[in-house]
């Protein structure tokens, strides 16, 4: 890509081998699969490859194997549109698997994952230029690297949106920087056990940022901003997998930063882009276009 980036993300990168099931399994029973399907994975990637497919420019940071599984990780983002320029391939390391079983009747999944064997992203590996030539910083885990990226990105005015890999006490000294935390319901009930989903966004936005959303799955999300809250409700789709609808939820807000929308029409962008990717399996086959969107959100209107 020629063109400086809308969207960089610094993030982990994984292959899916997603197993679709007619239910999950008990202990020491042998099941035949309904499906199986690889696919590439991790929340950086799929909200990355989500905004591509909307219409950005999106760069990802990440280290990979030297292995299969990297080159095949490489291969997908570049046939993506996402620039995968700076994908560090580290010598005599694995990549970042995961194995999901989807229960076919309702589209949950369960995840067994094995980590990378690399090391981390460090802070010399990041560059402050290519952090600054965007207009939006993605990032889900707290380290050196995203804390560095991030108070690049706050001193030169960009927004940062996380996704956070980790819990609140682990989490907290990257919130310092970031515009926009986008957090699961079970991170929020670990943050204020108890509470409503809108008192955590609540929460998030007194202690600093500009937009907070806390995801609900079918039940939508809780939306909190300077000035408003609202719930935003979900979209009803005939769910086949529900492997990365946080992630597409996530790469469709950051598209939707882009266009300087109001916070409640890009919660209802991104849950549009969420419940669609929901209908086939793996976390990126039914990514949209915009375009699809578009027609989707005038079809479902209320």
């Amino acid at each position: 890509m020629s063109e400086s980036p809308d969207i960089v993300g610094i993030g982990v990168c994984t292959v899916d081998h997603l197993v679709t099931v007619p239910r999950m399994p008990h202990r020491n029973e042998n099941m035949r699969a309904l499906a199986y399907a690889r696919q590439l994975g991790g929340l950086a990637s799929i909200a990355l490859i989500a905004a591509a497919r909307l219409g950005a420019r999106s760069k990802i940071i990440a280290r990979i194997g030297e292995d299969e599984n990297g080159a095949y990780i490489r291969r997908v983002l570049q046939e993506e549109g996402v620039d995968a320029s700076r994908l560090l391939m580290e010598p005599g390391s694995e990549s970042h698997v995961s194995v999901i079983l989807v229960d076919e009747p309702s589209g949950d999944r369960s995840i067994i994952t094995r980590p990378p064997t690399g090391r981390p992203i460090s802070p010399a590996e990041i560059r402050r230029e290519e952090i600054t030539a965007a207009r939006v910083l993605f990032v889900d885990d707290v380290n050196d690297a995203t804390l560095k990226a991030a108070r690049w990105a706050r001193e030169a005015g960009i927004k940062v949106l996380l996704d956070p890999g980790r819990p609140y006490a682990e989490i907290k000294p990257l919130l310092e920087y970031v515009d926009v935390p986008i957090v699961p319901a079970y991170w929020a009930e670990d943050l204020m056990p108890g509470a409503l989903p809108a008192a955590v966004a609540q929460r998030l936005c007194d202690e600093g940022a500009e937009i907070a959303a806390v995801t609900l799955g079918e039940r939508g999300a809780a939306l909190c901003w300077e000035g408003g809250a609202q719930e935003i409700p979900a979209y009803a789709v005939d769910v086949v997998d529900t492997t990365g609808a946080g992630d597409a939820y996530h790469g469709a807000f950051l598209y939707a930063l882009l266009q300087d929308w109001a916070p409640p029409r890009m919660a209802q962008f991104a849950s549009a882009v969420g419940s669609m990717n929901c209908r086939a399996i793996g976390g990126r086959s039914a990514l949209p276009t915009r375009r699809e969107v578009d027609a989707f959100m005038a079809a479902n209107a209320t």
